[in-house]
C-alpha cells in the first residue's frame, strides 16, 4: 500500500501489518471510533498491540479509541493523501456524532468500498465512500449545516447518508437537497437517492414511523422528511447485514441479477406498465428488496393491490425479513409472502 515503506523506515525495525495501517487511517478520518465497534471488523489483539505502542489510546470517560500524536505524526510522513487534521471536539454531542459517522464508515470498509477518498471526483467511480468533512477547512464549509455524513457511490447510485436514531433533531429538507445537488453537480449520469442508516433497520424504522408534526416549518423530523421526499430512501444497518447491503448495491444491475438467482426457473418478466415490479412469480408480482428502498416497496405494493393482487413475493436480507409488516403502511393493507 502507498507509504509502506515509509511507515516500516519510520518504525525502524518494527513491522506494521495492512489490519494495523487501516486502524491507523480509519481514525484519522473518522477522529475517534468506539472500541466495540472496531472489534467487529479488527480483532482485540490487533488493537491491544497498537495502544500497547502508544499509536492509539482510549478517549477519557468513553470507550472511544483515537489516534496519539505519535501515531499522527507517523502517518503525516508516510501518506500524502491524509485530509486535513482538525482538532477533535470534545464536547459530548460531538463524540456522539463522530461515533455514529464511524460506525457507517467501518460498515463501507467491511464492504470493501474504497474508503479514502479525499475529493468530489472520486464519485465517479463505482464502490466509493466520501467523508463531506474533508472538505470542511478551516474558512470553508461548502456543506453547511447539512447532516449529509457520507456520499456514497453505488453502481449508478449517488447516495447522500443520515445517520437517523432516536432524538437526532430535525433537519431543514430544502437545504439539504440544494446542498447535496449543488455538491455533486460535477458527478453526471447518476441517479440521487437518500440512505438513512442506523444501529438496525427497526431503530431506523422507529424513527420513520413517528406521527406528522402539526407545526408548519421549514424544521421537519426525519418522519416528516422522509413522507416529503421524492428520491428514493434506502435504509442501511450499520452492521454485517448493512455491509453486504452495500456489495449487493455496488454491483451493476444487482435487482436483475438477484431476481433471476432467487427465482430461476420460475422467474416470469412483470409486465411493462409496472417498473416497480422486478418479475412475476406463480402469478404474483415479485420484488427484490435487498437494497431496502422502502419508498419503491411501498410503490410495489400500492401497484399490486391497484392490480387486484391479494399477494407479493418479497426477497430481501435476513434482517430485512424479520421486520414483517413494520416495513410500511403498504405492509398492513396487503398480504406480503416472504
Amino acid at each position: 500500500r502507498n507509504g509502506f515503506g515509509a511507515l516500516q523506515e519510520t518504525r525502524k525495525k518494527m513491522l506494521m501489518s495492512c489490519e494495523e495501517i487501516d486502524i491507523l487511517r480509519l481514525l484519522w478520518q473518522c477522529r475517534c471510533i468506539d472500541r466495540d465497534d472496531l472489534e467487529k471488523a479488527f480483532s482485540k489483539e490487533t488493537l491491544d498491540i497498537l495502544i500497547s505502542a502508544r499509536l492509539i489510546r482510549k478517549l477519557r470517560a468513553r470507550n472511544a479509541l483515537v489516534l496519539t500524536e505519535q501515531s499522527k505524526e507517523l502517518l503525516k510522513q508516510s501518506f500524502n493523501d491524509l485530509p486535513e487534521d482538525v482538532q477533535l471536539a470534545y464536547r459530548a454531542g460531538d463524540i456522539d456524532r463522530r461515533i455514529r459517522l464511524a460506525q457507517l464508515t467501518l460498515t463501507a470498509y467491511r464492504a470493501g468500498l474504497t474508503i479514502n477518498a479525499r475529493d468530489i471526483l472520486s464519485l465517479q467511480s463505482n464502490g466509493t465512500f466520501f467523508l463531506p468533512s474533508v472538505m470542511r477547512k478551516r474558512g470553508m464549509n461548502p456543506w453547511s449545516n447539512s447532516r449529509v455524513g457520507a456520499l456514497l457511490r453505488l453502481g449508478d447510485q449517488l447516495c447522500a447518508a443520515h445517520y437517523v436514531c432516536p432524538d437526532i433533531g430535525n433537519i431543514l429538507l430544502t437545504e439539504e437537497l440544494n446542498t447535496f445537488t449543488n455538491n455533486t453537480a460535477q458527478i453526471k449520469n447518476v441517479r440521487r437517492s437518500f440512505l438513512f442508516a442506523g444501529e438496525s433497520y427497526e431503530t431506523i424504522l422507529t424513527v420513520l414511523k413517528e406521527p406528522p408534526s402539526e407545526k408548519d416549518n421549514q424544521l421537519v423530523s426525519y418522519a416528516d422528511a422522509y413522507r416529503k421526499l421524492r428520491l428514493p430512501v434506502h435504509l442501511l444497518p450499520c452492521n454485517d447485514t448493512g455491509a453486504l447491503q452495500l456489495q449487493i448495491m455496488a454491483t451493476p444491475d444487482y435487482r436483475k441479477r438477484l431476481t433471476l438467482a432467487a427465482l430461476k426457473a420460475q422467474y416470469a418478466e412483470a409486465p411493462k406498465e409496472q417498473p416497480e415490479w422486478d418479475a412475476m412469480f406463480r402469478g404474483m408480482p415479485f420484488v427484490m428488496a435487498a437494497d431496502m428502498d422502502i419508498k419503491r416497496l411501498g410503490a410495489a405494493i400500492k401497484a399490486a393491490r391497484a392490480a387486484g393482487q391479494k399477494q407479493v413475493a418479497l426477497a430481501c436480507l435476513e434482517e430485512g425479513v424479520a421486520l414483517g409488516k413494520d416495513a410500511g403502511e403498504a405492509f398492513r393493507r396487503l398480504r406480503v409472502k416472504k
